[in-house]
């Protein structure tokens, strides 16, 4: 018996672990193989540690007689406790006490995490100015060659070889990612700047989703954003696999000789990346003017997270109880939501990386941000609406871009939507939207 109730709660325990759900979103997309044999691997060492303790517990446990005896005053305290914690579960005062802590900051976790973590930020100094200022940190290597390009926009193919002599920037991104859009202006900014003085942009396409992988779907991104540079579409993980890729979005700047010389992933050190930028061209000959055009920002302490809406990387799902992988189930829509968790209302079917409304259903999110914005697509000819706390959003009020004067928001095909925008970031908002039938929800996404 103790094998089957080991064997039953060790894949829910395994599960819940950062390292599982990053094994499952950042490697498994792009090779199978290193995925399962990461997931082996973990497996094993969970289990190592937990034979440690299980070893190591019963000795502690035969000297502690004090903590064995079930009459003794240890045992009735931990029941007692029990007892408490079981109260506060039914009662919902455990999920306001969690808000309580998110809303106050009270531990102030984050705060103690960028003081142990060094900021990838560059510095805001007067001296950061200057191209002299380049950091370069990586040791030059070969680039790797663009390669199982399925598609390309805005150019015949090319390679890495027809743009030897000039400063290539590869730039992985798909074009639903938040952090990919907020990087977007960068680039945009940095290809009309430097462009004449002979420097390219290559936008490596590797999807998240299924929709992504459409190139006309990929293209009218494209267009929306004024992309002018040549974008390859990697939708077999190839050119990513080839860089040893990991991130949305991830910047690899190669020289005249073809080798990388510097590397960023995630938002962020867009005036580094544009000293190394002007550093590289001035070792083409170039002569270009050392005054950047970038800023940077950080996100807010206290944001709530990317939050996706499948089965594969979902996350603080309130109705896992009711859960039941690509069936339709009726949910019953929580009012007692902690702050990042999100739960559905009427019937839906939850899929690998998406959940689709059935009937005219809900879905809620009670978020810390100033915007939120929603990965979806579905039927052109039904909106949806939305409220905040209880009051209804339109342009005039509260309203993101894809919101109109009436409160609806029109689908257009698959992307990501633009929902909400508070005067001001604040926490605990109760986001409601009601969705008609067939229409998809992938991600939500949040802004400061």
């Amino acid at each position: 018996s103790a094998i089957l109730t080991g064997a039953a709660l060790g894949p829910v325990f395994s599960s819940c672990s950062p390292t599982y759900a990053w094994v499952l979103a950042t490697v498994l997309p792009s090779n199978v193989a290193l995925g399962v044999f990461y997931l082996i691997i973990y497996c094993a060492g969970v289990a190592i540690a937990l034979l440690g303790v299980a070893l190591l517990g019963r000795r502690l446990l035969e000297k502690a007689t004090w903590a064995t005896d079930p009459k003794g005053w240890f045992q009735r305290a931990i029941a007692i406790l029990f007892i408490l914690v079981g109260l506060f579960i039914i009662t919902g005062w455990d999920k306001k006490v969690q808000t309580w802590l998110v809303d106050k900051d009270v531990l102030n976790l984050l705060q103690i995490e960028q003081q142990l973590v060094p900021s990838n930020e560059s510095s805001n100094s007067a001296s950061s100015n200057s191209s002299s200022a380049s950091k370069f940190n990586v040791d030059p290597y070969n680039a790797p060659e663009l390669t199982g390009i399925t598609g390309w926009i805005n150019t015949d193919p090319i390679t890495l070889a027809d743009l030897k002599g000039k400063v290539v920037l590869i730039d992985f991104w798909t074009y639903s990612c938040i952090n990919c859009q907020r990087t977007q202006p960068y680039l945009n900014a940095w290809y009309d700047r430097y462009h004449d003085d002979g420097f390219v942009i290559v936008g490596v396409h590797a999807p998240e989703f299924a929709f992504e992988k459409v190139k006309s779907n990929v293209q009218e991104a494209a267009e929306r954003e004024n992309i002018k540079y040549p974008i390859a579409m990697d939708n077999d993980f190839k050119t990513w696999r080839a860089y040893d890729n990991k991130y949305w979005p991830a910047k690899y700047l190669i020289d005249k000789n073809g080798q990388v010389r510097y590397t960023h992933f995630g938002e962020g050190a867009y005036e580094e990346t544009e000293q190394n930028i002007q550093t590289l061209l001035g070792e083409t000959g170039s002569t270009v003017s050392s005054q950047l055009g970038a800023d940077t920002s950080q996100q807010r302490v206290g944001q709530s997270p990317e939050t996706y809406l499948g089965y594969e990387r979902g996350e603080r799902f309130a109705n896992a109880p009711q859960f039941a992988a690509d069936k339709t189930v009726n949910y019953t829509l929580s009012n007692t939501l902690s702050t990042n968790q999100w739960s559905l209302g009427g019937p839906w079917q939850i899929g690998d990386t998406q959940s689709v409304a059935k009937g005219t259903s809900t879905l809620r999110y009670k978020f810390s941000a100033r915007e939120v914005y929603l990965v979806m697509d579905g039927p052109t000819d039904t909106p949806l609406t939305l409220t905040v706390n209880g009051q209804k959003v339109t342009a005039s009020s509260n309203g993101g871009e894809d919101v109109d004067a009436n409160g609806n928001v029109s689908l257009d095909g698959p992307r990501m939507y633009k929902l909400v925008k508070l005067p001001e970031f604040r926490t605990g908002q109760t986001l409601d939207i009601s969705v008609p039938a067939g229409v998809s929800v992938n991600a939500f996404t949040f802004g400061s």
